[in-house]
């Protein structure tokens, strides 16, 4: 609720006799009634300030209750954010499902593959003997006694690695899963968060709509103008900088200092 007008008159006129029964004082060297005077402005100002920070306060009270009775913010907390934590829990769950598959795949395939290379190693070795020449009737005997046998594992080794490279593969179809329960939870999130800005947009209109600025807000303004010219985000663009848009995190602090939260 704005102040009305009838009684900032009032406060003016208040001020404008007390300014002239100083000057009276003053001029008078009645040092005492100047200081009494002194402290009349002095509680008219703080009474005003009170009358200030009672209607802001009603008027934050006011806005806090609307949203309590909001249906929507009562499903978001009563249903919503546990369901989220629920499904955020889920996601964990199915992350950590997925990455034992995983490495148990791995830690079984593993081996296979290092003895398959070890042992063609070896008898690429034996081969290359055979080509100078360097064996012997029965060592050829065993050689080929060898790549036989070693060609039986490597179809069977090569079978049992493809269906654990596959056991890999649709371990990861919770991806798909999670990503969708992901952006519901961020929905939500942000959801909250916009309700919460808006509630701070009311308590500070009362700032706006009286003309009032809080203390040291240009002096905090250029300080965040500076800071964000030193962060290297430059100045602001269309469309992102406007006062009933707030489209990122930045711009909620900004906004959340700007009020003196």
């Amino acid at each position: 609720m704005r102040r009305e007008q009838g009684s900032g008159g009032a406060d003016l006129e208040a001020y404008r006799r007390a300014a002239q029964q100083l000057l009276e004082h003053v001029d008078a060297g009645d040092s005492e009634g100047a200081q009494a005077v002194i402290d009349d402005l002095t509680h008219l100002r703080e009474t005003e300030l009170f009358r200030e920070l009672g209607t802001l306060t009603r008027d934050l009270h006011e806005a806090i209750k609307a949203f309590n009775y909001d249906e929507r913010l009562a499903d978001i907390t009563s249903q919503e954010i546990p369901d989220a934590r629920e499904r955020l829990n889920y996601v964990i769950t199915m992350t950590e499902q997925a990455a034992h598959r995983t490495l148990t795949v791995i830690e079984g395939s593993a081996p296979l593959a290092q003895q398959l290379a070890e042992e063609g190693a070896r008898l690429a070795e034996r081969w290359q003997a055979f080509q100078r020449r360097e064996l012997n009737v029965e060592d050829f005997r065993e050689l080929s006694r060898d790549l036989e046998a070693f060609l039986g594992r490597v179809q069977a080794d090569s079978r049992q690695i493809s269906d654990q490279l596959n056991e890999a593969l649709m371990a990861q179809d919770y991806q798909d899963l999670t990503g969708q329960i992901i952006r519901k939870v961020i929905a939500l999130v942000e959801e909250v968060e916009g309700n919460l800005v808006q509630l701070v947009r009311i308590s500070g209109q009362r700032f706006e709509e009286d003309g009032l600025q809080r203390p040291g807000r240009a002096a905090e303004d250029a300080e965040a103008a500076s800071e964000r010219m030193r962060r290297g985000e430059g100045p602001t663009l269309p469309g992102q900088g406007g006062d009933d848009v707030v489209s990122g995190q930045d711009e909620v602090d900004d906004l959340l200092s700007s009020l003196g939260f």
